[in-house]
């Protein structure tokens, strides 16, 4: 395994648990009808930088080391979760009243991708083996 693909499935948990955070804040300010606030902003802007890391890191790894049909629904997925984890918050910050419902759902919607993404090369979200490996 090359280091690239190494850094690549270590940032995934990364990636996953700043979802998870993110799905923390918004839901609680969702919950106690709260608007959004600095947490927020920041609990998004670590998921999205992190996110687009992950991206920028697999896709010089398929650069290096050439693509493979299996990439195919990885990268796609990955490439959407990447897409909807930059728009919503931005269309959310430019609404009036920025909505703590819409960035759980965005946020719920890239995790979701994500991991879909990630059971499209046969590998678990949470391990480091192939599925039945």
């Amino acid at each position: 395994m090359t280091a690239l693909l190494h850094i690549h499935s270590g940032l995934r948990y990364l990636v996953l648990l700043a979802a998870l955070g993110h799905l923390v804040v918004a839901g609680l300010a969702l919950l106690r009808s709260q608007p959004l606030g600095k947490g927020n902003r920041i609990a998004s802007s670590i998921f999205m930088g992190l996110l687009h890391t992950q991206v920028l890191v697999g896709l010089v790894y398929m650069v290096a080391h050439g693509f493979y049909p299996a990439l195919a629904g990885h990268l796609a997925m990955m490439l959407v979760a990447a897409a909807v984890a930059t728009v919503v918050p931005i269309r959310n910050r430019k609404r009036p009243t920025p909505s703590a419902g819409l960035a759980l759902a965005g946020t719920a919607f890239a995790l979701l991708c994500i991991v879909i993404g990630i059971i499209a090369i046969g590998r678990s979200p949470l391990g480091s083996t192939a599925f039945g490996g």
